[in-house]
């Protein structure tokens, strides 16, 4: 395990606590709640159901990347790709919350990757995150971040 894939882990890992403590508190009418998400790929008519199916599916989507990219090993997951199209009808809270906590295991690939490979450069386009300029650490920061960010909508919506 190298420390800063283990820093990482452990960073995700408290978000997606924090997410899930979140989800917890919701309930299936706060899914329906309109909540205008800035970040560029979303559009101001997203509903709080949207946005959390989406958020559901990142480190599912980051464990995928990591694989396919060779950073680790197994076949990329394939499946239905939950939460990148934000105009469907709001999936139950069981179901977010289940795929919430199905982020665990992606997350714990973070820790068995090295300095070396943290350094790298993913080329560009293999991950929206990656611009053929930012190291693999920088790019799971950024997914990180971008987790953060849509957390912060979330709260803002529903309170």
């Amino acid at each position: 395990m190298g420390e800063s894939g283990t820093r990482l882990m452990e960073k995700a890992n408290g978000q997606l606590s924090e997410m899930i403590e979140f989800f917890g508190t919701l309930d299936e009418a706060d899914l329906r709640k309109p909540c205008a998400d800035e970040s560029a790929e979303h559009s101001a008519g997203d509903t709080v159901g949207a946005v959390a199916a989406h958020m559901a599916e990142g480190y599912r989507h980051l464990g995928r990347f990591l694989q396919a990219a060779g950073y680790v090993q197994g076949q990329p997951a394939t499946g239905n790709n939950h939460g990148h199209d934000h105009g469907h009808a709001p999936e139950a809270l069981p179901s977010i919350r289940d795929r919430l906590t199905a982020g665990k295991a992606p997350l714990g690939l973070l820790a068995d990757l090295t300095d070396e490979q943290l350094d790298s450069v993913p080329p560009a386009g293999s991950s929206r995150f990656s611009d053929g300029r930012r190291t693999l650490e920088q790019v799971i920061d950024a997914v990180i971040a971008h987790q953060a960010a849509h957390l912060v909508t979330l709260k803002r919506a529903v309170a």
